[in-house]
């Protein structure tokens, strides 16, 4: 077995097999032995480095040796594993992982998040099972309920634990902590960014839990894996330039993103109209369950090429294959900023973040810097600092509409020197 450390379960093998792995990642090879010692860690590495494989695989191992001991559990609705995961798209992504673990282990895996049917919510209350991936307003509703018991926990993870506190969910951590046994459980967090308010937090709720912190080391990398390329525009401008964007500049597959649903909805019609053969889809928190579900398998299953998307899109999908994100307008959050460039140069590749900069950004500019400089393991260039000042003339509409300046020229690889509209770092 020679992809990861001899103490894993040897039915893991098999899985390894399936998958191909025969390396395991940099934050793989330091994170599974602690875990396997039975270690709390906080788990500090960007996106696409593996960090799922890193918490499932040893902590599925150790389930089956507690299994193959003859203690299988048999309490109903109370599991030796939670996953906490701040949106339904990440929860389904782990759920997919861990199904593919226990497929060879016969571990029973369960998940929990909003819109789930009473039918799911009462099987998970009824049933047996070892691991439970479910989101913190999830997990509070059902201990309330009485649907889940926490007293049986031994491994408890924080996915994307940066991401919890973004989104507000801290009244249902405080909550759902008071029902862990901090004797008996080791908890791990896992994040694409630690800020200071999430390791304060964990310093003051997990007191007497000795962590071990692992951050990946980037710094051996010669360059960005990340480049970045800003493009000057007035606001009024925005549609157009992301049409000749995508007619002139982009390769490969991309999402764009948007800060409001309005925005989201209103671009897609647009382009929808202006290039129907595009491959597009739309994705919003507002959408059904079925249709966002839809819409994110669609573009996992490359029958898509673009997604328009706000930022419930920022975490939970990992897409090899993604060249190019563009962010419509700069987020409100350096958080969310930094989780929308993740969505590209996963697995080891290459990737390409454009910025439609209006002259409003300088300030969100300067704090996405800040936050970039403070999170050394990312691959990310930072945005140039010199204040952006929009065109105040707007384009005007001609047909066919002119290609705008920041998108003469070749590829998304080799942007023109000479545009004047791309600002490279």
């Amino acid at each position: 077995m020679a992809f990861l450390p001899n103490d894993l379960h040897p039915g893991l093998e098999a899985y390894f097999k399936e998958h191909g792995l025969k390396t395991p990642t940099l934050i793989q090879k330091r994170v599974i032995p602690e875990i396997l010692n039975r270690k709390s860690v906080i788990v500090l590495s960007e996106t696409g480095s593996g960090k799922t494989l890193s918490y499932v695989l040893p902590i599925a191992s150790r389930l089956k040796e507690i299994e193959d001991k003859g203690r299988k559990n048999e309490l109903r609705g109370a599991p030796y594993a939670l996953i906490v995961a701040p949106t339904r798209e990440l929860a389904s992504q782990i759920h997919g992982v861990f199904k593919g673990v226990s497929h060879h282990l016969k571990l029973r895996v369960r998940d929990l998040t909003g819109g789930d049917t009473h039918a799911k919510m009462k099987s998970v209350a009824s049933g047996s099972y070892e691991v439970l991936i479910a989101t913190p307003s999830r997990i509070k509703s059902a201990i309330k309920k009485k649907e889940l018991n926490l007293g049986q926990l031994k491994y408890v993870v924080f996915d994307e634990a940066d991401q919890l506190f973004d989104m507000g969910f801290k009244k249902d951590l405080d909550f759902m902590i008071e029902y862990f046994d901090m004797n008996m459980t080791q908890f791990s967090f896992i994040t694409a960014t630690l800020p200071t308010e999430v390791e304060e937090y964990i310093v003051e709720k997990f007191v007497d839990i000795d962590f071990v912190k692992l951050a990946a080391d980037g710094s051996h990398a010669p360059q960005s894996r990340i480049e970045t390329y800003n493009v000057k525009v007035a606001p009024a401008e925005k549609d157009m330039v992301v049409r000749m964007f995508l007619e002139k500049q982009a390769q490969g597959r991309g999402i764009i993103f948007t800060n409001q649903r309005n925005q989201a909805e209103d671009l897609f019609k647009y382009l929808s109209e202006k290039m129907p053969k595009l491959r597009l889809k739309l994705l919003h928190g507002d959408l059904e369950k079925k249709d966002r579900e839809a819409a994110i398998k669609a573009f996992i299953d490359k029958k898509a090429q673009v997604l328009v998307a706000t930022d419930v899109a920022a975490r939970g999908i990992d897409i090899q294959d993604l060249v190019w994100v563009l962010n419509y307008g700069l987020p409100k959050t350096a958080i969310y900023y930094l989780h929308r460039c993740g969505r590209v140069a996963r697995g080891g590749n290459k990737g390409i973040v454009y910025n439609l900069v209006a002259g409003h950004d300088s300030k969100m500019i300067a704090q996405i810097n800040e936050a970039i400089k403070n999170q050394k393991h990312l691959n990310l260039d930072s945005i140039p600092e010199e204040k952006m000042k929009a065109e105040k003339k707007v384009v005007k509409k001609v047909a066919p509409p002119k290609k705008p300046a920041a998108f003469r020229g070749k590829t998304q690889d080799a942007p023109p020197k000479r545009n004047r509209g791309i600002k490279r770092r």
